[in-house]
């Protein structure tokens, strides 16, 4: 008996260790991540004119915000939205870049990009580097959503007190009391 036991648990564990291991899930090279290096590659040249290409055309686009409770940028919004945030910015680069997808256990596949933007602001004369996070799901070799997740208060902060003090410049009058 003690034989026999023996026997059919030897032969389980055999069987067990002959199934076919599970799907891989995590990549850092895709299809996927090459459409995400591709818009990358876009926004760092300034290539406005390609991202409808990259995205499907009901794609939604967060940045620091709450996906479910915003209804986010369309693509155009989007662009607009990278323009002009870029206007001051006379240089900046994304290094270095961490990249990996994923697909999940419901079947869809997201990609992430871990980086640091790098940029030089002519307007302050300040350097910035800022920790990003982009995540986005794709459908069909297109984007259809994605969130943006960095903290750009600092610029935020030195454009302001820079508005500030052109206004305050605007509305001195030479220093003449009358």
């Amino acid at each position: 008996m003690k034989t026999s036991l023996l026997f059919v648990l030897g032969a389980g564990l055999i069987i067990a260790s002959c199934q076919a291991p599970a799907e891989k899930q995590y990549f850092t090279e895709s299809p996927e991540i090459d459409l995400g290096k591709k818009l990358v590659d876009a926004y760092l040249a300034g290539n406005w004119d390609s991202y409808p290409e990259i995205y499907a055309d009901t794609a939604r686009i967060w940045r620091n915000v709450n996906w479910t409770t915003n209804e986010g940028f369309t693509v155009q919004q989007y662009v607009e939205d990278l323009k002009s945030a870029l206007e001051p910015i006379s240089s900046y680069k994304m290094e270095p870049q961490i990249w990996e997808s994923i697909i999940n256990d419901d079947g869809e596949h997201w990609v992430h990009l871990w980086t640091v933007w790098i940029g030089h602001n002519d307007a302050t004369n300040k350097d910035y580097e800022i920790p990003v996070h982009v995540v986005m799901q794709v459908v069909d070799n297109k984007i259809v959503a994605q969130g943006d997740i960095f903290n750009d208060t600092e610029i935020t902060l030195d454009m302001m007190a820079l508005a500030q003090t052109q206004e305050e410049g605007e509305n001195d009058d030479g220093g003449e009391d009358q």
